[in-house]
């Protein structure tokens, strides 16, 4: 941007200050422009012939819109599979994290048991010190699938 001329970085200032200003941040999807006035900048007249100075000095080269975009679209992709893999590794550590906390319980004929009162399961459906379960209950005979009598 300032190429040999070091010292002409504070002429550049304002056009620097305001790209960053308008460019939308990947961690949040907008722009702060947008965030703070709710609606996507338009270029003003008065920064119109700053920018075109820029241009013409630095020599920009512009796309197509249809490359453009295509090149967002592949972006975007990209953006869009690092998520899911990142969702995905999620969701096995969280497994991993329950698997290792989960006991299968085998009970046997005779074992003493408390059972669940899924009425009061839920938050204001019970009292403070009414109990969240039912019994003791004998089990009298196992069944197929973790089935007791």
């Amino acid at each position: 941007m300032l190429g040999n001329n070091k010292r002409a970085w504070d002429s550049k200032i304002d056009l620097v200050v305001w790209e960053d200003w308008i460019t939308t941040k990947k961690s949040i999807g907008k722009s702060p422009f947008e965030l703070v006035y709710g609606k996507q900048e338009k270029l003003s007249l008065g920064n119109l012939l700053p920018v075109h100075r820029f241009i013409v000095d630095e020599e920009v080269e512009f796309l197509n819109p249809m490359e453009e975009r295509l090149i967002q679209f592949l972006e975007l992709d990209e953006i869009m599979r690092e998520a899911s893999k990142h969702n995905f590794k999620m969701q096995q550590q969280v497994k991993a994290l329950h698997d290792k906390k989960y006991n299968d319980i085998k009970f046997k004929e005779g074992d003493w048991v408390l059972v669940w009162n899924a009425r009061n399961q839920d938050k204001g459906k019970h009292d403070k010190f009414e109990a969240l379960y039912i019994g003791p209950f004998v089990i009298l005979d196992k069944g197929e699938d973790s089935y007791y009598l």
